[in-house]
Formats: structure tokens, C-alpha cells, sequence
């Protein structure tokens, strides 16, 4: 159904009725756009902000979003980015369009799209034109669990990371690039999720959270997805970079890691319970690793270590030291969450 266009708030007066109710007349354009009629039901929830909202729970119209690209108009440079940008926009649909048969190239990117992401499908494809659509509900990943995937991917990359350091088997880290992808993809998944629950009760019904939080949440899985890109580039540095002989799992900058992974698992757990002082203890030692990690540099600036190891361990501090300024961000996030869930709504 195509959206209507025009205004989408009226001013109603409250009117009384029978001498002890008060009512308010749903406007007609409402009434039409969601199918309903006289008798039907409709149901009123009372938000925390004093606002009341309706929801058409009778109503049986489906509505899809569709976006449509044409080819002709964008730079094959550009074309991942208008998927992605569909995708991030709420999207079932995707229609890409061209006035000559697509090249390799082209079908080289929708292909990357969709191994990108997740839930969509191409299901049409007639060489000059092409359709995909979204298979997956977003009810169906709740914001939490693809949270905790990313947390548990970013974490093992890093520990794979220190048992290579150690004399582990560097075969641990060849999947390595597999596993961010999977947090880019992830990341994808929640903001775009996180735009549906916005856009509509339903949806924040039954994902069970609130716009406010989601949007904090949106927060949080940005300052995830950077983490995992550092925790890559430890990897990537790892299997492509001769390691130092002198490197110690007691000393800086490696010995960060060990406090890095006790905080992040506290902050994580925290996204469900409410202990405010783990999160403190937490944002305290992250912020007393940050602060090593950087005398560490400067010292190592000034050293006589061999120039090539001392890159090495320099850029391996600088990723150790933004993985806990992020994790730093993400207690600050949980905290507004805290704060907000433990906040009372107050009336004069």
C-alpha cells in the first residue's frame, strides 16, 4: 500500500459525553489508511511520558517498504552503500533497476550485499532487473541476543589473539576475517532493528524495548563494531607480522588484556541485571588500563628496542587502548540505561 502524503497529526478537542467521559473523534484519513470501521476495536496505551497512543489492532493491512535503484543514476562505487542504506531504512523490498544488462561487477555487489546481511534474498533476477526481499522477521532476533553474539565474537578474537602471542597454532586466526564480517553484519542487523522499533509499537511490543533504550542500544552496538575492528587489526597484525621474542602476557601492553576481558564481560552481563557498581568498577579499570597504555607508548617512543618490534607493539597498544576507550563508552551507555529504567516519572 502506498503511503499517504500530507499531515500526520490533527488537533482534536476533548469532548464530554454522558456527563463522566471524556472523548476524542479518530480523524477519518486514520480511520481509512488502516482499514478499519465502526465497531472495531482499537487499544490505548499510556506511555511513561503522559502520551497516549493508539494502536489499529484490528486493522489487517500489511504495510512494506520498498526502495527502488536505478542503476543509471548511481556510480557502481556507490551501489553497496544505496543497498546498504535500504537495508538501515526498514526495507522488504529491494528493486534494482538498469537499461542494459548488468555487468560482473554489478552482480559482484549484490551478491556482497547479501552475504552482508542478514535476511535478504534475491529472488528475481532477469539480468537487467532485480528484486530481493527480507525473509526475516524482526521479532525473530531479539536485540539482546545479537548483542551478546557480537560480544562473544569480539572477545574470541582477542583471546585467539593472546594464544598466538603465546605459541599458539596462527591457524586460529584464518577465520579471523570471517568473524568480522559476522560483526559488521550483526551491527547492520540491530540498527536496522532498531530504526523498525521507532517506527513502529508493534514491533517495540514485541522485541520488549523501549524507543528510548533502543536507541541507546544503538549506541552501544556502533561502539561494539569498533571494537571488533580492532580486535581484527590485532589479528590480521598477528598473522602477518613477525611477533617479538621479548612480548609478555605480564607485561604492557598484553598484560591489559586479562583487565579488558574481565570488564567488558561485567559491563555485558549488566545489560540485563542492575548492579550500578560493576559497571563503576568496571569504567575504573578500563580507564586505569587506558592511562598505562599510553605512558606505555611514550616510553616505548624513547626506547632502543629494535624499530620493527617496537611498531609492532606500538600498534598493538594503540588497538588495546581504543578496544577499552570504546568499552569505556559502553559503560557510560549502560549507565544512561540504568539511569533511565531506575528514573521516576513525576507529576505536579
Amino acid at each position: 500500500m502506498t503511503p499517504k502524503s500530507g499531515p500526520r497529526s490533527e488537533v482534536r478537542k476533548i469532548q464530554l459525553t454522558g456527563g463522566s467521559t471524556y472523548i476524542v473523534s479518530l480523524p477519518k484519513k486514520w480511520i481509512t489508511e488502516h482499514g478499519l470501521e465502526a465497531r472495531d476495536q482499537v487499544r490505548i496505551e499510556w506511555r511513561p511520558s503522559g502520551t497516549l497512543r493508539v494502536i489499529a489492532d484490528a486493522s489487517t493491512i500489511v504495510r512494506n517498504r520498498e526502495v527502488n535503484l536505478d542503476c543509471k543514476e548511481v556510480p557502481d562505487h556507490m551501489i553497496f552503500d544505496h543497498l546498504v542504506a535500504a537495508y538501515l531504512s526498514g526495507a522488504n523490498r529491494i528493486t534494482i533497476n538498469s537499461n542494459k544488462e548488468f555487468t560482473r561487477n554489478q552482480s559482484k555487489i549484490f551478491r556482497n550485499f547479501v552475504k552482508s546481511t542478514r535476511g535478504f534474498e534475491i529472488t528475481n533476477d532477469q539480468g537487467s532487473k532485480l528484486e530481493m526481499i527480507s525473509l526475516l522477521n524482526p521479532t525473530e532476533m531479539p536485540l539482546y541476543s545479537s548483542i551478546n553474539r557480537m560480544y562473544l565474537l569480539i572477545s574470541r578474537q582477542v583471546r585467539d589473539f593472546s594464544d598466538v602471542l603465546i605459541g599458539g597454532d596462527p591457524e586460529i586466526l584464518e577465520d579471523s576475517a570471517e568473524r568480522e564480517n559476522e560483526v559488521d553484519a550483526l551491527r547492520l542487523l540491530l540498527e536496522r532493528q532498531v530504526g523498525q522499533i521507532l517506527e513502529s509499537a508493534s514491533i517495540e511490543d514485541s522485541l520488549g524495548t523501549s524507543r528510548w533504550e533502543a536507541s541507546e542500544l544503538c549506541k552501544l552496538v556502533r561502539t561494539l563494531e569498533r571494537m571488533g575492528d580492532h580486535s581484527f587489526a590485532l589479528c590480521d597484525l598477528a598473522n602477518s607480522y613477525k611477533i617479538p621474542s621479548t612480548i609478555s602476557m605480564t607485561s604492557l601492553p598484553i598484560s591489559v588484556i586479562p583487565i579488558w576481558q574481565m570488564s567488558i564481560k561485567l559491563l555485558i552481563s549488566n545489560l540485563r541485571k542492575r548492579k550500578i557498581s560493576e559497571i563503576h568498577s568496571a569504567k575504573s579499570q578500563l580507564k586505569s588500563a587506558q592511562q598505562d597504555l599510553l605512558q606505555y607508548e611514550e616510553e616505548l617512543r624513547s626506547s632502543n628496542i629494535e624499530i620493527q618490534d617496537a611498531l609492532f607493539l606500538d600498534r598493538v597498544s594503540e588497538s588495546l587502548r581504543r578496544i577499552c576507550a570504546y568499552s569505556i563508552n559502553m559503560a557510560e551507555i549502560l549507565m544512561n540505561i540504568q539511569t533511565h529504567r531506575d528514573s521516576i516519572q513525576v507529576y505536579p
